[in-house]
Order: structure tokens, then sequence, then C-alpha cells
């Protein structure tokens, strides 16, 4: 029977992962959308969907596995982890087709001062890439450091907005449009932060509860 379980936990994990880059390759498209002013919003629709089909499926594997196997402990953990994990990515994948159709409903943003934007997604697109590694290894260390690295999206979101306050001469459309890619940004950010919290879950069965 372990062997069995061994082997769903093996597809588990391996949709997890094709999950992930599909959200991850979805991020950097959205942004370089935007950036570029590009219409890429039926590319990342489609990653969308993906998304979707893949959490699906995720989900039928885990109440599979549980209702089959009874696992205890860290495989339990494990499974009840990864489905938690699918959805923080398919809420990835929403906030980057947001981030898309915003772009696109308000325009061409080139006149704009983007920096805010560069600035966050940067440290975001490396928060992806850690916590992914963070799950794939279930290094708890690396997971943590993806939660400090929150702490920058916060900031570039809470400046821009005081920025914003005090500045009565800038672009409404430019502040708009910044404003709504950071909160976009931000929730990214956030759920990256869920899956190195989900990290720690499997490893040390502590759960910390979202904020």
């Amino acid at each position: 029977m372990s062997r069995i379980l061994d082997m769903g936990l093996q597809l588990l994990t391996q949709r997890l992962e094709e999950m992930f880059n599909i959200g991850i390759n979805s991020f950097y498209r959205s942004i370089d959308g935007l950036l570029q002013y590009r219409d890429v919003e039926n590319e990342v629709f489609e990653s969308a969907r993906k998304l979707r089909d893949l959490h699906e499926e995720i989900s039928e594997i885990a109440t599979e596995l549980i209702a089959r196997y009874q696992p205890v402990a860290k495989d339990l953990r494990y499974i009840r982890s990864c489905y938690n994990i699918s959805y923080d990515i398919l809420r990835m994948g929403r906030y980057a087709l947001e981030i898309t159709r915003s772009s696109r409903m308000l325009g061409s943003l080139l006149e704009c001062d983007l920096t805010p934007i560069s600035e966050a997604s940067e440290v975001i697109g490396q928060m992806l890439r850690n916590s992914l590694q963070a799950l794939q290894e279930l290094n708890v260390e690396m997971a943590r450091k993806v939660r400090e690295m929150d702490e920058k999206i916060d900031e570039i979101y809470r400046e821009r907005i005081r920025a914003i306050t005090l500045e009565r001469n800038g672009s409404r459309e430019c502040d708009v449009a910044i404003v709504l890619t950071l909160r976009n940004l931000e929730r990214i950010a956030d759920h990256a932060t869920y899956i190195c919290d989900a990290v720690e879950y499997i490893v040390t069965g502590t759960l910390r509860h979202r904020e």
C-alpha cells in the first residue's frame, strides 16, 4: 500500500510543479504585456484555464489519496498542503489575468513612470522561483526568506499610495493603472508567502493562520 501511496504522492507533486511553472510564466507574460504594451490577454487567459483544470485534478487526486489510503502525519500534511498551494497558484493566475485586462482597458502606459511596477515585479519573480524551490526541497529556511521579501512589496505599494496623495500634478490615468497593478502584485506576493507557510507546515506541523 505504501508504494501505491508513494506513486500517488509523486503524481500530485508532478501536477503541482506543472501548475507552478504555468503560474510563473503567466505572471511574467502579464508584466511584459503591461510594460511593453503588448496584447497578451489570450495567452494569460489560456494559462488561467489550464491552472483551473490542474487545480481540479489536484483536488481529485488529493481526495482519493486521503479516502483510499488514510495517510497520517507528514504525508497527510503534504496532501492537504498540495491542495491549498494549488489554490494559491490558481489565484495568482487570476491576478495575472487582472493585470493584463486592466492594462488593456487603460491603454498604453509607456508614458508613465512604471518604476514601482518593475521593482515589485523583479522581487515577486524571485519570490515565486524561491517558493517553487522551497517546495521542491521542503526547505523551511528558504520559505522563511520569501516571507521576508514580501515586506519589500508592501513597502513599494505603501510608498506609491503616499506619493499619489502628496503629488497633485501627475497623470490620473498613470496613478490609477500603477495602483491597480501594484495591488494585484501585492496579492500575488501574499499567495507566494502562503505557499511558503505551507512548506513550513509540511515540515514542522506548525500552521500559520493567513492574514
